[in-house]
């Protein structure tokens, strides 16, 4: 720690005006002393920086008075059995990183209105960062993208007691909802702020705004940003430092004005996200420099896309090559950039939990597995890139070009077995155990326009089954991919005769003459990114045939599968089966793999 000899009369800041006098009063009085904090140069005037805490000064940022370089990567503790936390961080701190990134799921902890749950989860992982010594960008939403079921959103914010919300904007519906599952995350985990001997040190506010709203053409958009931080203040204060994130989509990144109307404001650090080379970098960190406050601009690349996710019909699942990752991982270090990777580790989209993405109009589900290519991979080993390469070691190598090799060693890798062939010799008919998975039974007025949606039903995820009792006349039927929202099976006297899938619609299929029909649809993801969001679940087109309808949700909740009266009826029965078998562990349980 140092003290300036320069000219108190050339100094206007009275901070640093007084840090110098202060240094010349112990010269004089021939005092040995250590200072208790440091000051630091921007282009125009020194600042002070504080002795304890986690800060923004000079252009950089700083912890408890030292310089500190944010070695960040996203892991999604959502998308991680909880008994792996530990083990993901550590392997997190053996590639080099010193901090972790963390999005906060709505939806996860408030499937139903009012009812909030698993907070448990989100202050274990807080705990184990901190005796893990990583700190966390927190990442709290509401929207958060993440290729999760509806971005983060919370289903019921679609349904008909909320009609005319706006989603992401100031609305006052929509502000509401947000207000409450706030107020009660962060009441949660603002003990966990670095200020406090916890690690959270930086909170982002919203995510990729300007790739949804435009803050500088949108006084509503504006407001709602400036109501989420000001929420966000109200519990944190100045404990952490506030971020946004924009940028990284497209041929034309979003720019900074569209995501944050906190241009100039020494609150709030504006920083960038996508992939890297050295001419953007640079081009980026420059733009990021102008939008922010003198002074309180350190480079930071919050999102360092080194991988990407697959949908459901891809050629192949996304990989990107080693020498790939290494350049653009070695590009941020190089420019002597704060940064975390998209992903560190991806994990495993639970559930009905995957997302969906609606490339140039089509619908694109993602696949449950979110491995991403990421250098320590879905299983929690080192993941193989396109050209054959280790992506941990790509990653873990060009960190340590300019900071030094890790000094945690690497866990051991943990144990897999494969358990041999596991034969589903016992069968549980859907058709014939309706009244043990239905959760709404509905029966639909005679002369609609349209079926009900999920979201008029009050269902989240899973499927929907609509009956029809009554003579079918033969014929073809043209399904739109407006009416099939996602996947739609047809069944004539139970037995299946089409299927129309949204992303590969029109698609014609053919009715035979029957005594009854039925059209099941699963909901494969509600979009998470884009204007698209507001997408609505069902057969979403008029009744196939005229007459009176009925609506039952089956939410296939692993409960409600698990309690079906298997039996070994071997027969080949119409309509969906469930199939189970018995898989033999010898000793302790390990990790393996289904090969389906």
């Amino acid at each position: 720690h140092s003290c300036f000899s320069n000219n108190v009369e050339q100094l206007e800041h009275p901070r640093v005006a007084n840090a110098v006098s202060l240094c010349s009063v112990m010269r004089y009085l021939g005092i040995v002393a250590l200072s208790l904090f440091h000051a630091c140069r921007t282009d125009d005037a020194y600042s002070v920086v504080p002795p304890t805490g986690f800060v923004v000064e000079g252009d950089n940022f700083w912890k408890d008075g030292e310089l500190f370089t944010l070695r960040s990567g996203n892991l999604h503790y959502f998308r991680v059995p909880r008994a792996y936390y530990r083990d993901r961080i550590q392997r997190m701190k053996a590639l080099g990183l010193n901090s972790v990134s963390i999005y906060v799921a709505w939806n996860y902890h408030e499937e139903v209105e009012g009812q909030i749950t698993r907070m448990e989860e989100i202050t274990e992982f807080l705990e184990i960062a901190k005796a893990e010594e990583m700190l966390v960008l927190f990442r709290p939403g509401p929207y958060i993208c993440a290729e999760w079921e509806f971005g983060g959103l919370p289903a019921w914010l679609l349904w008909e007691d909320k009609a005319g919300i706006k989603l992401r904007t100031y609305e006052p519906t929509y502000i509401a909802a947000v207000d409450n599952w706030l107020n009660a995350l962060f009441s949660t985990v603002s003990k966990y702020s670095y200020a406090k001997g916890g690690p959270i040190a930086l909170l982002q506010i919203e995510n990729e705004f300007g790739s949804f709203g435009n803050c500088r053409n949108n006084t509503d958009d504006a407001k709602y940003m400036k109501h989420l931080l000001d929420l966000a203040t109200s519990h944190f204060g100045r404990e952490v430092v506030y971020t946004t994130v924009d940028g990284g989509e497209g041929k034309r990144p979003a720019e900074l004005e569209q995501g944050s109307p906190f241009k100039g404001d020494a609150r709030v650090l504006a920083t960038v996200d996508g992939r890297c080379s050295d001419v953007e970098c640079a081009l980026r960190f420059e733009g990021q420099k102008l939008f922010n406050t003198p002074g309180k601009s350190p480079k930071m690349w919050s999102e360092l896309w080194v991988g990407w996710f697959t949908a459901w019909r891809d050629s192949h699942p996304a990989n990107v090559s080693a020498s790939q990752v290494r350049n653009w991982v070695r590009s941020i270090v190089d420019a002597n950039a704060s940064f975390s990777l998209y992903m560190a580790h991806g994990g495993t989209s639970f559930g009905f939990w995957s997302g969906a993405n609606a490339w140039w109009g089509h619908y694109c589900p993602d696949i449950t597995s979110y491995d991403y290519s990421a250098p320590i991979s879905e299983g929690g080993d080192h993941n193989v890139g396109l050209d054959g390469g280790d992506l941990f070691s790509a990653v873990q190598d060009a960190i340590a070009l300019n900071h030094g090799p890790p000094t945690f060693p690497e866990p051991k890798a943990i144990e897999k077995v494969a358990y041999g062939q596991v034969r589903l010799t016992e069968s549980a008919f859907l058709f014939e155990n309706l009244e043990n998975l239905i959760s709404c039974d509905k029966v639909v007025p005679e002369h609609v326009t349209r079926l009900p949606s999920f979201e008029e039903l009050r269902h989240h995820y899973g499927f929907v089954l609509y009956s029809f009792d009554g003579d079918i006349d033969a014929r073809h039927l043209s399904i739109t991919a407006e009416e099939a929202h996602d996947r739609v099976q047809f069944f004539v006297d139970d037995a299946e005769v089409g299927v129309a899938y949204r992303a590969t619609c029109p698609t014609e299929v053919f009715l035979p003459s029957g005594h009854s029909m039925k059209v099941l649809v699963e909901n494969m993801g509600r979009i998470n990114y884009g204007k698209g969001i507001y997408d609505y679940k069902g057969f979403l087109g008029a009744p196939p045939a005229p007459g009176q309808w009925r609506a039952q949700c089956l939410p296939l909740s692993p409960s409600q599968v698990q309690a079906l009266p298997f039996s070994d009826d071997a027969r080949e029965a119409p309509g969906p089966i469930f199939r189970r078998g018995q898989l033999l562990v010898s000793g302790g349980p390990t990790d393996t793999f289904l090969d389906m």
